[in-house]
């Protein structure tokens, strides 16, 4: 068990925040001018006031303009008469005029922007990950929530699994499973817009029967950091940043903190938020990469001295030996104990991305679906030597021994995928969450340098955020203002058309429609042929109608003298719609094949004859998709799909493959043979380019025996690797020479795929050579017609 000093310090800080409260509200009084961020400028103060004109007559509605204004030697001595539609002074009187600034309004605190306000809110909504800096659940976020503001997290995490972590030497009647329960408490600060401090408490208990004693416990793991960051100018949605992480660990079964185990990790942050753009879209992507410097193992170096010192026969194994020549394993922490104290012996660089949508459900209603990947590559520097112990008669490690990194390779890294979401119900600051992470690689595979990766875990937690800056309202001010009414237009209407086939009324998508005898630009018909025209005078509006599959036309509607939008339909005549091919055959080296016999199949059926240069050609085909089988001497015969368009035309260019002089390929009476292997990458279904004459040849001798009407492709492996695995290779390999010859055009009908793995060699696996002739495809016919008399 290991206990956490720094537990019962945090604790103490956490029940004596009165005590220290004041400072904080001390230092809070240096940034009181805060909110002065997102006010507007000061006004200028007001110039000196000049002397006041002597006062006017009572009434006199014009007493406060200058008297340079309306001197006396330039107005006329009678004022004219009002015209009709003039205003009069007294349309005055009951209008509100905003009123200036007053030393009162000065001295008012001034209010941030709505976008100011909108950008606090969007942070505001962040929460802590699992240990203390804000983003998603493990992904740290480049930025951070809202300046000024205080976030608590607290969080639980269990699973119950059998038969992992399962030791050879468990006690009789021990069970093989495992329990695991433990939470964390995280807190982060943002005291400016480009600072954030974090840090976390976690503890956690593990059981198992298989150990001694059964339950392992951890308290109070202690996590320090801070996080810096910035904006990139030009690009407001991405920010880029990075944070240093202290961790402090205690002694294994006692109090103290041991100074060799204290780790430290390194971070570089870049996020991109989505709603930071013009077009806010709810989408965050976040990426980390860190280097944990992990001194975990000083934890168990005396525990394991002391096993070693008790042993009654221990091996030679001198303490602190790095030359791999000690072969006692009895001292060494176990599996279970690694997992239970997480106990790393290497530093690990950590690669996670994170994804999440924050997705606003109603008024201050989120949930945030959360996606993020984990990936912790082991970095030997410590040069820990690890002790490999082997099963006989094979490679892997020892029944219930574990192996190494240099040997168990990225098995052994420890790979999780997070699933989860975040809730912000209407209560402003408060979160609740929940997420799985699930174990990829690392699961099964044990090693000596790493702790281990659980199969999954359940994660659930609450937290809530605290906003020092109070929410600004806006406070609308009415204002009156006089409104002087024009005179109504003159009534206006629309043509609101749609361009349609004649012949079937399908939609004209796309028809271009103008208007000769107006000055007015051409609109286009929607996807479903429709269009509205600009607001017209009443009256006979001719238009003209284009479009690139149908006959020019025109359409006319008439708006009426009230105004309004009138329907009208305009009808085109399409043109033909066929297509053509104009193809060319050529052989391997490019020049044209002359005389050979093209046979397309498709919408319509048609049978060609190329030309001396090798060209081929046939008009008015229906649209589709065709197929071109060629035949000629001295020639292979090549099938090729191509697609003919509406008043388009096709221009294939097939290429065949001459006859080989020797021919590769034979029909025997239950077979068909085949002088040369197909060949694939190793270990894979994949047919090497060297293959392709050989399956030419094959698709050949098919489509030229008719009468084979089943062929069976049978696969076959050597006797390396398991069986299991040669009996899928095989067929897999199998079924891509199938879809291979169907590609060519062999009917797919004809052609069954079968693997038989390793079960049928011709000769004994015993050698390299009979290796080699055991991997091979074999054409085997199965049903075949009887000739024709």
């Amino acid at each position: 068990m290991r206990l956490k000093t720094t537990l019962f310090l945090s604790l103490g800080l956490l029940l004596s925040a009165p005590a220290w409260s004041p400072t904080i509200a001390a230092a809070q009084d240096e940034f009181d001018d805060f909110d002065d961020d997102f006010a507007e400028p000061e006004p200028e103060p007001d110039p000196e006031p000049e002397p006041e004109p002597e006062p006017a007559d009572e009434g006199d509605e014009f007493a406060d303009l200058e008297d340079e204004a309306f001197a006396e030697d330039e107005l006329d001595e009678e004022e004219p008469a009002l015209e009709d539609g003039d205003l009069e002074a007294g349309d005055f009187e009951d209008a509100e005029v905003p009123p200036d600034h007053s030393e009162e309004e000065e001295d008012e605190p001034r209010t941030p922007t709505e976008e100011q306000q909108a950008y606090r809110e969007r942070r505001h909504i962040m929460h802590n990950t699992w240990n203390g800096s804000v983003g998603g659940i493990h992904v740290v976020d480049a930025a951070s929530g809202a300046p000024g503001a205080f976030r608590a997290q607290l969080g639980l995490d269990f699973f119950f699994v059998d038969g992992w972590l399962t030791l050879p030497d468990a006690p009789a009647g021990a069970s093989n499973s495992h329990s695991h329960i433990g939470g964390s408490l995280s807190l982060s600060w943002t005291p400016f817009e480009f600072l954030e401090i974090y840090a976390s408490l976690a503890s956690w208990a593990n059981s198992n029967e298989q150990e001694n004693p059964n339950l392992f416990q951890v308290l109070g793991d202690t996590l320090f950091g801070v996080k810096a960051w910035y904006q990139v100018e030009g690009a407001e949605f991405l920010y880029l940043g990075g944070d240093i992480g202290l961790g402090f660990l205690n002694t294994v079964g006692d109090i103290g903190l041991v100074g060799e185990s204290t780790s430290f990790g390194i971070r570089g942050n870049v996020t991109a938020d989505l709603r930071e753009l013009e077009d806010a879209v709810p989408f965050i992507a976040r990426l980390n990469l860190q280097y944990w410097f992990d001194n975990s193992q000083a934890l168990v170096d005396d525990v394991e001295a002391a096993r070693y010192a008790a042993l009654p026969d221990p091996r030679p194994c001198p303490m602190g030996d790095v030359e791999g020549d000690c072969m006692e394993d009895r001292h060494l922490v176990t599996r279970v104990e690694r997992y239970s104290l997480q106990i790393d012996r290497v530093d690990r660089f950590r690669i996670a991305l994170g994804l999440e949508a924050p997705l606003r459900v109603m008024e201050d209603f989120y949930i945030n679906p959360l996606a993020e990947w984990v990936l912790d590559i082991p970095v030997n520097r410590q040069g820990y030597s690890c002790l490999y112990i082997p099963g006989v008669g094979t490679d892997e490690p020892a029944a219930g021994q574990d192996g190494c990194l240099d040997r168990q390779g990225a098995s052994a890294f420890e790979q999780t995928l997070t699933l989860g979401v975040r809730v912000m119900p209407p209560l402003r600051g408060l979160e609740i969450f929940a997420a799985v992470d699930i174990g990829l690689t690392g699961v099964n595979t044990f090693v000596r340098e790493l702790s281990g990766q659980e199969p999954y875990d359940v994660r659930l937690g609450f937290g809530y955020a605290f906003d020092t800056v109070p929410q600004i309202e806006e406070v609308e001010r009415e204002v009156v203002r006089e409104v002087v009414r024009e005179a109504e237009p003159p009534p206006m209407g629309r043509i609101v058309g749609t361009v349609v086939d004649q012949e079937d009324g399908s939609p004209a998508a796309g028809a271009v429609v103008s208007f000769p005898e107006r000055e007015l630009t051409s609109l286009a018909a929607g996807d479903a042929g429709g269009f509205t025209t600009y607001e017209l005078e009443p009256g006979e509006v001719e238009m003209a109608i284009t479009h690139p599959e149908f006959h020019d036309g025109s359409c006319t509607g008439t708006i009426p003298e009230e105004g309004g939008d009138v329907e009208v339909r305009c009808e085109l005549e399409a043109l033909p719609r066929v297509g053509s091919v104009r193809g060319r055959v050529i052989g391997e080296g490019g020049s044209g094949v002359g005389g050979a016999q093209v046979t397309l199949g498709g919408p319509e059926s048609r049978t060609l004859t190329t030309g001396p240069d090798g060209v081929f050609a046939a008009q008015d085909l229906p649209p589709g998709t065709y197929t071109a089988r060629v035949e000629a001497e001295n020639y292979l015969i090549k099938q090729e799909t191509f697609d003919v368009a509406a008043r388009e035309q096709a221009e294939p260019t097939i290429t065949l493959i001459a006859r080989p002089r020797r021919s590769l390929v034979r029909v025997r009476r239950r077979q068909i043979v085949i002088r040369r292997q197909v060949n694939f990458a190793t270990d894979s279904a994949e047919i090497l380019p060297s293959s392709t004459e050989l399956l030419s040849e094959v698709a050949d001798v098919i489509m030229r025996h008719p009468e084979l009407t089943e062929i069976e492709i049978q696969g076959h492996t050597d006797n390396r690797g398991g069986r299991q695995h040669n009996q899928e290779l095989s067929q897999r390999r199998a079924e891509a020479v199938r879809d291979w010859l169907v590609r060519a055009g062999v009917d797919a009908s004809r052609l069954e795929a079968r693997g038989y793995g390793q079960e049928n060699p011709l000769v004994p696996n015993i050698t390299a050579a009979n290796r080699a002739r055991n991997r091979r495809v074999q054409f085997v016919i199965r049903e075949q017609a009887e000739p024709e008399e």
